[in-house]
């Protein structure tokens, strides 16, 4: 089974993932996701929204990957909602795949593609049933792993690279 995170759904939904900024935020999210995997080691891919400054500059996406988990953002026109059908359309199985989304919009989109959709409250609650999951202890190196995502995030933002 693979995952499909509506990124900026999750964080808005929760507060779990509130911050002081939204880059903490989705570090929040992506320590979630690793904390929390669920099933064990399915794949997951958290998709969000990057509205560039001139929207038709770009129209695509940029990937990237953080702590081993596959971010994508979406740029220019093209929205999360936009790159998630795309990624479903162009799978050779979509029916393995779970859109995570509270979104009623995306959820019509992919609706005769063969994806399963999993409310954002069904998703959160996946670390109710792994609570056996081992504790990320707060260690001067994880603090250090904060400042190297902000930084890779700060960059993909900033369309620095």
């Amino acid at each position: 089974m693979e995952y499909i995170v509506d990124g900026y759904n999750v964080i808005k939904y929760s507060d779990l993932f509130n911050a002081e900024s939204l880059e903490f935020s989705r570090n929040k999210l992506i320590n979630f996701i690793l904390k929390y995997r669920p099933n064990g080691n399915n794949k997951i891919t958290v998709v969000f929204d990057c509205k560039s400054k001139n929207p038709y500059e770009f129209d695509g996406s940029a990937q990237t990957s953080i702590k081993g988990i596959p971010v994508i953002f979406s740029e220019g026109q093209k929205t999360a909602d936009d790159v998630i059908v795309e990624y479903i359309e162009k799978s050779e199985k979509p029916y393995n795949i779970v859109v995570v989304s509270n979104d009623k919009g995306i959820y019509r989109r992919i609706g005769g593609k063969g994806a399963k959709k999993m409310p954002v409250s069904d998703f959160i609650r996946i670390r109710d049933k792994n609570k056996t999951s081992s504790k990320i202890p707060q260690t001067e190196t994880n603090r250090h792993d904060y400042s190297e995502i902000s930084k890779e995030l700060s960059d993909i933002w900033l369309k620095k690279r």
